[in-house]
């Protein structure tokens, strides 16, 4: 049992899902950053509204770190670019782990207001990579292999947050007491217009039917997750329930983007490998007609 269990822990296996993994987490790295370049200048130059060293260190954040000159702006965005490149292509592969996690952990001391929880996760788990045994390939040259250890603590990253978020709904939260509370919090300041047309058509009993189908897939994540014949239900609530906070809260479209990128360390290296075959059948197919 403790060989299985170390196997299963630490010993080598097919890369596809951690490679998958990487490819769009670090495609919703690319959303977010971009997103925020929009208003680059005010978002890390002097040009935008910052906190000062004593107001954040009055709240219990750290002293920030310098903010960036005006022609710094494009340096940083065409950084991000280049280590993003490095990641999706598979080409130093290192080296743009560990510049992702640098441009993530400047953008959180930067401006630790406008980071969210998503940046925290990119500096967490760019360094979590970057800190990992490395790809190779495998014996004779065969497909890429990897240790098992990151794809295990990735794993479990993804199931303990759903955990911990569905357990704070009940203690302190109160989800278990009331029936109107994902109803009263779509009214919120990230309210979309989306949300705004289902409060108003949608009776209440469809929120609350939300609300305890959402509080059930966070408790039951660790069971949906872990057992194989459950992950399509797992797969299904998820991306749903990802959706709704997408459809229901401005800009958190970036934070089911990077929660979705997690579900591909679920997926085995032989069902990627089906879904490429089967995409490049359709590219195939697709060319032929346009020939």
């Amino acid at each position: 049992m403790l060989r299985r269990c170390a196997k299963f822990l630490v010993a080598e296996t097919d890369a596809a899902p951690l490679r998958m993994f990487e490819i769009l987490f670090t495609l919703s790295f690319l959303a977010w950053m971009g997103n925020n370049f929009l208003t680059g200048r005010e978002w890390l130059t002097e040009e935008g509204f910052h906190l000062t060293k004593g107001e954040l260190l009055a709240l219990g954040y750290p002293a920030p770190w310098p903010l960036l000159p005006v022609w710094g702006v494009p340096l940083l965005a065409l950084a991000i670019a280049g280590f993003s490149g490095c990641v999706l292509g598979n080409c130093w592969r290192r080296i743009g782990l560990i510049g992702c996690f640098a441009c993530a952990l400047y953008v959180q001391r930067a401006d630790f207001m406008g980071a969210f929880t998503l940046n925290k996760l990119f500096v967490a788990v760019y360094c979590l990579l970057a800190l990992a045994p490395g790809i190779h390939r495998g014996k004779s040259g065969g497909r890429l292999m990897v240790s098992a250890a990151p794809i295990r603590v990735l794993q479990a990253t993804l199931i303990l947050q759903y955990l911990a978020a569905g357990w704070s709904k009940l203690y302190p939260g109160n989800w278990d007491d009331y029936s109107d509370i994902l109803w009263a919090d779509a009214q919120g300041v990230y309210r979309t217009e989306i949300a705004a047309w289902m409060l108003r058509n949608f009776p209440k009993w469809v929120w609350a039917v939300m609300q305890y189908t959402s509080l059930g897939f966070e408790l039951g994540a660790p069971l949906l997750f872990t057992v194989r014949r459950l992950r399509p239900v797992a797969f299904v609530v998820g991306i749903g329930f990802h959706l709704m906070i997408a459809l229901l809260m401005k800009d958190l479209i970036f934070f089911s983007f990077q929660m979705w990128a997690f579900y591909a360390l679920f997926v085995s290296a032989e069902q990627w490998r089906a879904v490429g075959r089967w995409g490049a059948g359709r590219l195939g197919r697709m060319a032929a007609k346009l020939g």
